[in-house]
């Protein structure tokens, strides 16, 4: 009898051993992966890897750089801003060199905000993803540095999903898929005594479409989207340069409807849903329902001026 219950007890206790070993060997780890990959794809909010992500950063040496990522060409293009570039800075801080913005937005408690918006209000550029310094290593090439980018930032407004995508293409472009334009060594910029009496760098008249091209959105592009601009901003020249960075990014601009001012931010909408998405996210827009005809409408009240 004893014999009897010592052997069930050992048949049991194996089974125990065995849908244990079982569950940290195989069901353990695939819940893991699947937690992993369900935080990747919720932690990625702005980059589907097919079409264009272009990110602004700061470089120790106080220049600026912009990186545009390019599926379709499996490439990686780096714009460097000179730091003695002088620029407008956005929400109206009046000119300083562009090496100091970075400094400013951390003083204002807006971070590399402000930093993106400047580039984007200079040089047409649509972009508001930005990182502190250890975004250069996407670049150049530093393995330990795109994972410290990746998993351990020092400063950003990207997603983590977004920097895993951003770093591992950067990995696989290699360095023959890597192009770098320096702005300073160009005809783009114009060399002369700023307003503090020292050299430094202005755009040369307007910004050459062989930049802006590097930002052409290929789904605005290819779909010609008809864009309609509400200005009750009452503030001349904001909505035609709001104007200006759509058609960058490739869409068209059919009309500029000059409205009666109103004390609001500002409102995207339109049939072309995505594109509603990425205007929103580039400008820090509200997203509205769609009123109209038009694959792309945007409201611009007073308070979008003010910050803009």
């Amino acid at each position: 009898m004893r014999s009897a219950r010592r052997r069930a007890l050992i048949e049991k206790r194996k089974k125990t051993v065995l849908v244990s070993g079982l569950f940290f060997k195989i069901f353990l780890p695939v819940v893991i992966i699947l937690g992993l990959f369900a935080f990747f794809k919720l932690s990625t909010k702005y980059w589907n890897g097919q079409d264009k992500f272009a990110l602004a950063y700061r470089l120790e040496s106080g220049d600026v750089a912009v990186s545009v990522l390019d599926p379709k060409l499996d490439e990686l293009t780096t714009l460097v801003i000179p730091g003695d570039a002088e620029v407008e800075v956005a929400k109206n801080y009046g000119e300083f060199r562009i090496k100091n913005v970075w400094q400013l937005g951390v003083n204002e408690k807006l971070g590399g905000n402000l930093m993106s918006s400047t580039i984007t209000q200079n040089f047409l550029f649509p972009v508001f993803l930005w990182s502190d310094s250890d975004a250069k290593a996407l670049t150049d090439g530093s393995v330990l540095g795109i994972l410290r980018f990746m998993f351990f930032p020092k400063s950003t407004n990207i997603t983590f999903g977004d920097r895993v995508s951003t770093g591992v293409f950067a990995l696989k472009v290699g360095v023959s898929g890597k192009n770098l334009l320096d702005l300073g060594k160009n005809q783009f910029l114009t060399k002369k005594r700023l307003n503090d009496g020292q050299l430094g760098y202005v755009l040369a008249g307007a910004v050459s479409q062989r930049l802006t091209v590097y930002f052409t959105d290929n789904a605005f592009a290819e779909k010609s989207l008809r864009v309609a601009i509400g200005d009750a901003t009452e503030s001349p020249g904001v909505a035609d340069k709001v104007g200006q960075i759509i058609e960058v990014m490739g869409g068209k601009v059919v009309s500029i409807d000059k409205k009666e001012a109103v004390d609001t931010d500002c409102v995207v909408f339109g049939i072309d849903a995505k594109a509603v998405k990425k205007v929103a996210a580039l400008f820090s827009c509200k997203t509205g329902v769609s009123r109209g005809n038009f694959d792309l409408e945007i409201d611009l009240g007073q308070a979008f001026a003010k910050r803009f």
